[in-house]
This record gives structure tokens, C-alpha cells and sequence, in this order.
């Protein structure tokens, strides 16, 4: 299984040498964000896109994923909607152009929660009334998935608290729904985030895996409250080669992407814990 990691979160500004760095500690590829020379993936111009080629291919390196923020947008407001509809085009334009199947994306701010900062984070387990914006969510994401389908890539929505598809459960049914309205699965699948599921109250467990089982495109690695791979957020023992294990025995072919470790040097430090893990299975 290949190894992924934020590259902004290692450099902000220097593209290069947060590449190089992530290399050196045991990454195979990165999942691009942000951090392009001070720009985010969105901003990003052609000339910058071959530059960014060129950089991969000095570190021998692909791009996994468009860690994109699309769906990162309000319920109520269509404007921002719509912007997020033109951004999808650009970013199937990428994916093409960094040789990448996935786009993450996500299903529309959850409106019980303020999103600035850290306090979406801290206020995750307050769940929206999923019932009441799933035709909301069918009528932003439709499009996307229509597109995506079409284009060959997939939308992998990742799980995110200060979203209304937090959990695993709220995830799935956001999906049944877009297989309903669309009849295109492989246009829409999942970016498992399981941290991201602890912290809106969903235990880990083969409960909440259930609802993924078959659809995994993605997989995030985040660290415990200590900074550490292991044991997962929220259990006692349970691990991430034992979950990687079991995405594999039903047939994940993915990445294993790090993401939100604290600091340049705790994300490396990920790096090599989850190195180490998959040299292991």
C-alpha cells in the first residue's frame, strides 16, 4: 500500500522541500491541499501545475488525491454552491493532469456549528437533523457525482465533523441517496476518516466500518490524543494495521494519507509510524 501525507502541513511555502522531507521520511506520494508556493490546490495556474510536475517527478512521487474543499460551503447559500460546482471542474482538470482518480470533498457545513477556527472540532458530536438537508445535500452533490462519473474520478467524501456527513452512518446515507438520484456509485465514494468519526461521538468498530465496507477510495491516518499512531483515537487497542488489514481483505487497492499531526515535525514523525506499519503487514 502506497503512503501519502499532507504536504502543507510539513511547508506552507516551500513546495519542494516539504516533498523532499516527506520522502526522506518514508512517504510514497502526497494528497495536495495547499502549500503550492503559498497557494491551495484551487489557486493553482497551469504554469504552477507543471511546476509542481516537475517537483514529483525529481522525488519520484505521484499525487493520490485533490485534498479539495469542495462541499466546504453552506447549506443556504447557492452562490457558494455554484462556486463550488466550477471548482469540481478545475479540479477533475488536475486529477487528470496529476494522474489521480480520487477528489476528496465533503457534504455541505453543518449548520449547528460554528465552522471558524477549532470549535467546529471541539462541538463535532452536536449532529445535524440529516433528514431534514438530504435533499439539500442530492441536489449540491448530483452534479458532482454525475461528473465525476463521467469524467473517470470519483468524489471521496471524507467524513468531517464540521460537516452535515460526519459519521460513517450519516456518510452512507448521503450515498444511498446519490445512488438513488444519480445511478452512478462509482462517481461517489468514501474518504474514511475514522479519528474524524470518534469525534462526532461514532465509536470505532465493525458497526461503523459496515457502512464503507466496498466503497474505501481513501484513507486518513491521524495520531491519538499523544501523538501517536497507536492505539487509534478513541479505542483501547485497536490499530491501524489491523484496519488497513481488513480494507485489504475486502479489496481496498488505496493509500494510506497522514494528515493533522500538529506541527512539521509530528507529521514527519506520522510519516515514519505509518512506515513502519505498512512495512509490516
Amino acid at each position: 500500500m502506497e503512503l501519502a501525507y499532507f504536504a502543507d502541513e510539513v511547508s506552507k511555502e516551500d513546495f519542494d522541500e516539504a516533498v523532499r522531507l516527506g520522502v526522506e521520511a518514508g512517504a510514497t506520494g502526497i494528497e495536495l491541499r495547499g502549500g503550492i508556493w503559498g497557494k491551495r490546490v484551487q489557486e493553482i495556474e497551469d504554469d504552477e501545475v507543471k511546476r509542481v510536475q516537475d517537483v514529483l517527478a525529481k522525488y519520484d512521487v505521484r499525487v493520490y488525491s485533490l485534498g479539495s474543499p469542495v462541499g466546504k460551503c453552506h447549506a443556504d447559500d447557492q452562490a457558494e454552491q455554484d462556486e463550488h460546482h466550477r471548482m469540481f471542474d478545475r479540479m477533475i482538470e488536475l486529477a487528470n493532469a496529476f494522474g489521480t482518480t480520487i477528489i476528496r470533498g465533503f457534504a455541505l457545513w453543518n449548520p449547528r456549528i460554528k465552522v471558524e477556527g477549532l470549535e467546529g472540532r471541539a462541538r463535532s458530536t452536536e449532529r445535524p437533523d440529516l433528514d431534514a438537508h438530504l435533499d439539500t445535500i442530492v441536489s449540491f452533490l448530483g452534479p458532482i457525482v454525475s461528473k465525476a462519473s463521467d469524467a473517470g474520478v470519483t468524489l471521496s467524501l471524507e467524513n468531517e465533523g464540521a460537516t452535515i456527513g460526519g459519521t460513517c452512518a450519516e456518510a452512507r446515507r448521503i450515498a444511498d441517496a446519490l445512488d438513488e438520484a444519480t445511478g452512478k456509485p462509482d462517481g461517489f465514494t468514501f474518504c474514511w476518516d475514522v479519528v474524524n468519526g470518534v469525534h462526532c461521538g461514532e465509536q470505532y468498530g465493525p458497526e461503523a466500518y459496515a457502512h464503507l465496507k466496498g466503497r474505501v477510495t481513501h484513507l486518513h491516518v491521524k495520531p491519538n490524543a499523544v501523538k501517536e499512531i497507536f492505539p487509534i483515537l478513541g479505542t483501547e487497542d485497536a490499530s491501524y494495521d489491523d484496519l488497513i488489514r481488513t480494507l485489504q481483505a475486502d479489496g481496498y487497492i488505496g493509500v494510506a494519507s497522514v494528515e493533522h499531526w500538529g506541527s512539521p515535525e509530528l507529521m514527519l514523525k506520522g510519516v515514519r509510524q505509518l512506515r513502519v506499519v505498512l512495512d509490516g503487514l
